[in-house]
């Protein structure tokens, strides 16, 4: 009987090394999918739940202007009062009412917000007085458009004799 020599190669080692990498470079590779999916998805999700939040506070919110448009109440033709009634179910703050005349928004220095029961927050049913300085305005159709803090609005075509 002969005995040969010669070594013979394990071909199932080799197949199983090769194997094992492939499968710790899909476990790598799945690991950084996953890290880059889940960062996609926190962001997303902080996204709905700002956007909800909005949303909410805009259902909540609702404002009517409730002058007679025939007689805007106003004085040497250069101060008008606008007077506007929070009708929705939330409080709001009158720092950032904001008044749009004739299509051009009123700087906050050129208007005074006074909350008729005597508070400083505008609260469901209160009456909010708006007073605007502008220029005298031309006798004829005007509109004015008023935006509470989170952009309801409300506008009103009125008439200066």
């Amino acid at each position: 009987m002969l005995f040969s020599r010669t070594i013979f190669k394990d071909e199932r080692a080799e197949t199983a090394i090769t194997h094992m990498i492939f499968f710790i470079a899909a476990v790598i590779l799945a690991m950084g999918v996953v890290s880059v999916l889940s960062a996609n998805v926190q962001s997303i999700s902080g996204a709905t739940i700002a956007g909800s939040k909005v949303m909410s506070d805009q259902l909540r919110t609702d404002i009517t202007i409730i002058n007679d448009p025939n007689e805007v109440p106003y004085i040497n033709n250069e101060n008008y009062t606008f007077y506007v009634k929070n009708t929705g179910k939330s409080e709001l703050n009158i720092d950032y009412v904001n008044v749009i005349l004739d299509g051009v928004l009123i700087q906050s220095s050129n208007q005074a917000e006074t909350v008729l029961d005597g508070g400083v927050v505008w609260r469901p049913g209160d009456v909010l007085a708006i007073d605007v300085t502008t220029g005298q305005l031309s006798s004829g159709d005007h509109s004015v458009n008023v935006v509470s803090e989170n952009g309801k609005s409300d506008s009103m075509n009125f008439i200066i004799p």
